[in-house]
């Protein structure tokens, strides 16, 4: 599963590349969704079962970012009707005390996300003007160089 890279990937791109990426997303969560309706999962309220697991915490350490990255984005990523068993978990994981106490506030989660957007969006943007600047050039000029280690930025989910 590819859960982390997928949404990473809806936040930093745009068009058709989100498109993808949206749907990529949307094949992970009905993996989990499948988990959590016919599989080992089936009938629990977390992944450990009635109490918190080792799983829920892995899966739950990023999952506040889900609703931050879709309003930033714009992009729908765990629609309730569509997920209707992970969404519960998600609900049910996100209003315990414990994890209400870790996350920070929204606010500055959103205030972080769109400078991060923003700033992996303009990267994006530079590196393709870089390479339409290089295929215009004739052969003998220098190409342009290439974008530097911010480049290699990730957003871990």
């Amino acid at each position: 599963m590819q859960l982390g890279p997928a949404v990473g990937a809806v936040f930093a791109s745009t068009g058709e590349d989100q498109e993808a990426a949206v749907r990529q997303v949307h094949e992970n969560l009905a993996l989990i969704e499948a988990e959590l309706r016919d599989g080992a999962f089936k009938g629990r309220r977390f992944f450990g079962g009635v109490e918190v697991g080792l799983l829920d915490v892995v899966l739950g350490c990023g999952s506040y970012w889900l609703a931050v990255f879709e309003e930033v984005t714009g992009v729908r990523l765990v629609d309730a009707d569509a997920f209707p068993l992970f969404h519960a978990w998600l609900r049910d994981f996100e209003a315990l005390d414990e994890v209400r106490e870790t996350i920070p506030a929204v606010d500055r989660l959103l205030e972080y996300a769109r400078g991060v957007r923003h700033m992996l969006l303009g990267l994006a943007g530079a590196g393709a003007a870089a390479a339409s600047a290089a295929a215009a050039t004739p052969a003998e000029a220098p190409a342009a160089p290439a974008p530097g280690p911010a480049a290699d930025i990730a957003v871990d989910i």
